[in-house]
């Protein structure tokens, strides 16, 4: 026996590349639209190069009696895709849900370009920038330092400013750092985190509070409406919300739900109560009697919101790189000052 027990790490498999997820969801659409059953589509995926082996590992799982979001899921589809299957298999419709399935995933995509070539140039800037400050903090500015002494100035005011520039670059420098923590951490962490702990966290962070409000209420607006739309009844819709888990929050909300209905109260006044579910919803809730009508509010209120999102998205992004510019360039000017100003001063006074 070895004197060390071996260790072994499970190093979880990559996801697939984003293009190739909205290919494959593309194809199966397109396909499924034409008539074919699920497997006979996934067949004819087969005939093409870049979806194949998906198409094979698919149909494998389904065959094996796995269901259709478990397969998506074992293949290292993105969760966001994965949710929509599973409701998928709840209310048939499987055709609309790879649809917006493509159509919320293909968004999403185009978020994470606009944000990469927003922060690509101010990344670029900010390496480059901590080099030269790096530098002049600790060969120009001590030298300036010794000048003023040498000279029998007073460098009280040089000193102050230097580290003025010190301190607020190094509380940008840091406060980039702690966000790249808490992401690493959240990751690492989330599962562990109760849900109401959860909602607690979110409610004092300002801008991502407003996107976990409209994104919540888009879920369970487009989920709820798809579900009624089988003939179910609400508290059976809220049983298969509160069952899934890879939606916990809207879970964490049906299973409240299904409680106040039990104890009579209802769903319009509960939703009330919830802080991440918009006032609109209880009062669509609150208006239709008629599930047909509720139904078709739902729907349209799932598509006004997904709407709102992406425009608050777009416009959050363009926001972000004037703001990381003025910031950096606050920090350039008094780089700048600090060695221009007191060479200034030394000529005012020969």
């Amino acid at each position: 026996m070895g004197l060390f027990p071996k260790i072994r790490m499970k190093i979880p498999d990559p996801r697939l590349p984003s293009s190739i997820q909205l290919h494959f969801l593309k194809r199966l659409a397109s396909v499924l639209s034409s008539g074919y059953m699920l497997l006979d589509a996934l067949e004819t995926l087969t005939w093409d190069k870049a979806t194949r082996s998906i198409a094979d590992e698919i149909s494998h799982h389904l065959k094996n009696g796995v269901t259709i979001d478990q397969a998506f899921e074992l293949v290292r589809f993105n969760p966001l895709i994965t949710s929509y299957l599973f409701f998928a298999k709840e209310y048939g419709d499987l055709e609309e849900s790879i649809t917006k399935c493509f159509e919320i995933y293909e968004e999403r995509i185009k978020h994470m370009k606009k944000f990469t070539q927003v922060i690509r140039y101010p990344v670029i800037l900010l390496v480059i920038f901590s080099i030269m400050f790096f530098f002049i903090e600790h060969t120009v500015l001590p030298n300036l330092l010794n000048v003023f002494q040498q000279s029998a100035q007073d460098p009280s005011n040089l000193t102050i400013f230097i580290h003025l520039i010190s301190v607020f670059y190094y509380l940008c420098a840091g406060f980039l750092l702690l966000v790249l923590l808490i992401r690493l951490f959240w990751s690492a962490y989330k599962a562990k985190i109760p849900i109401p702990q959860q909602l607690k966290l979110f409610d004092v962070i300002p801008l991502f509070r407003n996107y976990i409000r409209l994104n919540t209420s888009y879920q369970f607006a487009t989920h709820v409406s798809s579900l009624l739309k089988t003939g179910m009844p609400i508290k059976e819709v809220l049983a298969i919300l509160s069952k899934q888990n890879k939606l916990p929050i809207l879970s964490y909300y049906a299973t409240m739900l299904t409680n106040g209905l039990n104890q009579g109260a209802p769903i319009s006044h509960i939703l009330t109560d919830f802080s991440f579910i918009n006032p609109q919803l209880a009062a669509i809730f609150q208006k239709n009697n008629h599930v047909d009508s509720l139904v078709k509010d739902l729907a349209v209120y799932a598509a006004f919101t997904m709407e709102e999102l992406n425009q608050k998205i777009i416009k959050s992004l363009t926001y972000l790189q004037p703001i990381f510019f003025i910031i950096l360039g606050v920090v350039i000017v008094m780089v700048y000052l600090s060695i221009m100003w007191p060479m200034y001063q030394m000529i005012d006074t020969l």
